[in-house]
């Protein structure tokens, strides 16, 4: 049974998510006592407290943390539900594993999310055609 829909959708799925990965990554590599330094000279402009900067510094930091590590276990499980979709031909267990990782993004990302929740329900729901005995 060819499954195109189901291929299709957990691929731009997984490509939006590699996409917010590589946000993550970056969000990680920022320097967060430059950060730190700017919003302290514009302080003054803003009316921020000393406390308030560095509430702002450690969210910055912790969601990227999050972001990074949602993003990857999103990733690997879409990773091997399709390699079990594709090449293993297990449609129920890829299915699952593509239904975990859709839900599992609907809180970061809103339409991959969606994306992987329609591809593993497709995968869990289809099943082939049955031939038609002629008499």
């Amino acid at each position: 049974m060819k499954r195109t829909g189901e291929i299709a959708l957990t691929i731009i799925g997984g490509c939006i998510n590699l996409l917010f990965l590589l946000i993550g990554i970056r969000l990680n590599t920022v320097d967060y006592s430059a950060l730190q330094t700017q919003l302290k000279a514009t302080s003054e402009e803003q009316n921020l407290t000393p406390q308030q900067i560095n509430e702002i510094v450690h969210y910055a930091q912790t969601a990227g943390n999050m972001i990074l590590v949602f993003t990857i276990i999103i990733f690997l499980l879409t990773a091997i539900g399709l390699f079990l979709l594709l090449k293993l031909k297990k449609a129920k267990s890829a299915g699952v594993l593509i239904l975990i990782a859709g839900v599992l993004s609907l809180p970061e990302l809103l339409i991959p999310g969606i994306l992987l929740i329609i591809a593993g329900i497709m995968a869990l729901v289809r099943k082939p055609k049955e031939p038609v005995d002629s008499y």
